[in-house]
């Protein structure tokens, strides 16, 4: 299990800013009723919630630290949604277990809210909130899709017209936008480690530099082991991410490693605020969409792209640099202090794998595109889960994991990447001729 910092050359912004966490070693051998492994917001998640509902004995393992891959190296929105479209999530279930599946992830924006206030989470929360921008400047279509996320699952969006979007974003790229009210962006990275101590002052232990070689049936339950450090627990969660395939082979077959790239800029000062008005993240209306935010130093974080390939700093740069002039040509020559990407992991149908093996392995994967709402669900609902109540862990069962098609399948991914693309293109070619 390979951390991100492993696998993808180049410091982010977050871990600079947060500095150095040394993260203590599993060794020698120990006992527990839970294992996680994987350090990310989904095995953090998981938990913080068995310690909330009175589960002490928890033990989390990251190859490198809490934090390490994508749950910490994200754009740092909080908003509700899963990666599957809300209308194709419609479309699969209907509309009344559609509006419940999406009512979880905006209530578990509250409780994100709600831990970071009671356990004094010091990670930068910016309440201005998160923008839809339509890129394609058409009106009627981001208005009737607004309409039908009230009437079909009770979702409320605020419309801003065209006219007022300067007054949000100070760029002549978007028609209008639609805003999602309570929603949020912050520091991932300071979250889980905040979370992390919650752990260990519940009782629980949080592990670094605790990569996981094996995970075995054992008379007692599972044994799992790191080399240097041997752990016999009752239960085991797989929360790994797009970093490892290799512990559970029937299971993790089902993910896709996809790629995306950040950017942060030189610190803007006033320029800042004259791009946003607002200080609020903001994605768009294309399929591999811009995002970007402020940051409190000034500085603009902007990411965005979706590739099956890692790339260097240097070209991550040249990416986010050529987009980040598209929507702020004023912006196109600052400096580019720091650039990163990471893998996300995404299963065939587009949510998230939740549930248990035949053999009774737990697992919560594929959180890619789904964002940290969503990925808090999933400890949310492994915890319940966990503790007996599995109700909301049924409510997932019609996902599975699938083969995701190894290398092919990658390359599948990358050709429907490519062919939305072109599809994005053509269809800003058309609004502006």
């Amino acid at each position: 299990m390979n951390s991100g910092a492993d696998r993808w050359p180049g410091e982010s912004w977050y871990q600079a800013e947060a500095g150095g966490c040394n993260w203590p070693a599993l060794d020698g051998d120990r006992r527990c009723r839970v294992a996680v492994v994987g350090g990310g917001l989904a095995g953090i998640s998981t938990a913080v919630g068995l310690i909330e509902r009175g589960m002490s004995d928890v033990y989390v393992l990251d190859a490198g630290e809490p934090g390490a891959g994508a749950s910490g190296r994200n754009g740092g929105f909080v908003f509700a949604g899963y990666s599957l479209g809300n209308d194709a999530l419609i479309d699969q279930v209907g509309e009344d277990k559609a509006a419940r599946l999406h009512g979880y992830t905006r209530e578990t924006v509250a409780v994100i809210r709600e831990r970071i206030e009671r356990y004094r989470i010091d990670c930068q929360v910016n309440d201005a909130g998160v923008v839809l921008a339509d890129w394609f400047d058409e009106p009627e279509t981001l208005q009737a899709m607004a309409e039908r996320m009230r009437a079909r699952l009770g979702f409320e969006l605020a419309w801003i017209p065209a006219a007022e979007m300067d007054d949000w974003v100070g760029s002549s790229r978007y028609g209008g936008g639609l805003f999602e009210p309570g929603s949020f962006h912050f520091h991932p990275l300071r979250h889980i480690r905040g979370l992390s101590a919650v752990i260990e002052a519940g009782g629980g232990g949080v592990f670094g530099r605790s990569g996981v070689r094996s995970i075995r049936k054992a008379r007692s339950g599972w044994r799992v082991d790191t080399g240097q450090g041997r752990l016999e627990a009752e239960q085991v969660v797989l929360a790994t991410g797009g970093y490892d395939r290799r512990l559970a082979p029937t299971i993790q077959r089902a993910l896709h490693p996809v790629a995306t790239y950040i950017a942060v800029t030189e610190p803007l000062g006033e320029r800042l605020g004259d791009h946003l008005p607002r200080p609020v993240a903001v994605y768009d209306t294309r399929f591999a969409f811009d995002y970007y935010r402020p940051l409190p130093d000034t500085r603009l974080l902007w990411g965005g792209r979706i590739s099956m390939a890692g790339r260097s700093p240097a070209a991550i740069r040249r990416l986010m640099r050529r987009d980040l002039a598209r929507v702020f040509p004023a912006l196109g020559e600052v400096r580019l202090d720091y650039a990163w990407g990471g893998w996300m992991s995404y299963a065939r149908h587009e949510m998230p794998l939740l549930g248990r093996t035949g053999d009774g392995l737990w697992y919560a994967l594929a959180f890619g595109g789904h964002g940290m709402a969503t990925t808090t669900l999933a400890g949310e609902v492994m915890a319940e889960a966990l503790c007996g109540d599995g109700q909301r862990l049924a409510e997932f069962e019609r996902w599975r994991p699938v083969w995701a098609g190894g290398i092919l399948g990658r390359a599948v991914g990358q050709g429907i990447y490519w062919r939305a693309q072109l599809r994005d293109l053509w269809r800003d070619r058309t609004r502006r001729l």
